[in-house]
């Protein structure tokens, strides 16, 4: 009988690492931030206290570790539906903006930046994932609608941008309860504000 070969040491710690960032975003979408803890995360990845400290450190940085995967996935997941089912113009990048918004990233994004507000440490972390996300997302958009979003309209990205946001925040209260349709009545405005 033959074993299987052993892991290398780089193999070992990607495992690890995943399973720390896995463990927390399932602790995240069920018990929230505040009552994350790094011993309930390492619990559920089976891996000690010290595998957490010994990759990320703290608490803050694993959570944004976490993010920053979450969102890696979805822009990867994102530019594979594209290919898949190809489309173009402003409306299409406005579409693939929102899903950003309207995604389950959100939600946990959202209850992260409040949290931030009191935790500097949190706070310099997510401003890098964030920054990551909006640059993706809008060379995303700037790709699909042809240059008519990037750069040289930056007002008119912010402005999409911050309205998006905005109306993805009603889901905190209202859960998904009509978002899509208040999407659709949304659209037609942002798409004249950027034509």
């Amino acid at each position: 009988m033959t074993s299987a070969p052993r892991r290398t040491q780089h193999e070992r710690r990607d495992a690890s690492r995943t399973a720390l960032i896995g463990a927390t975003l399932e602790l995240l979408d069920e018990v929230g931030y505040a009552n994350l803890s790094v011993a309930d995360i390492c619990e559920r990845a089976g891996r000690s206290v010290g595998t957490h400290l010994h990759h990320f450190g703290t608490k803050s940085a694993l959570v944004a570790a976490a993010v920053d995967h979450l969102a890696d996935v979805r822009i990867t997941a994102m530019r594979a539906e594209l290919v898949e089912h190809p489309r173009s113009g402003l409306d299409a990048a406005l579409d693939i903006g929102w899903s950003f918004y309207r995604g389950p990233t959100f939600l946990v994004a959202l209850e992260l930046w409040n949290a931030a507000r009191t935790d500097p440490e949190l706070r310099d972390h997510l401003l890098r994932v964030e920054e990551n996300i909006d640059r993706e997302a809008l060379a995303l958009m700037s790709e699909l609608a042809s240059g008519a979003v990037g750069e040289e309209d930056i007002r008119g990205t912010r402005f999409a941008v911050a309205s998006m946001r905005g109306l993805a925040m009603r889901r905190a209260l209202y859960g998904d309860t009509g978002i899509d349709y208040a999407w659709t009545q949304m659209k037609p405005l942002l798409l004249k504000a950027l034509s």
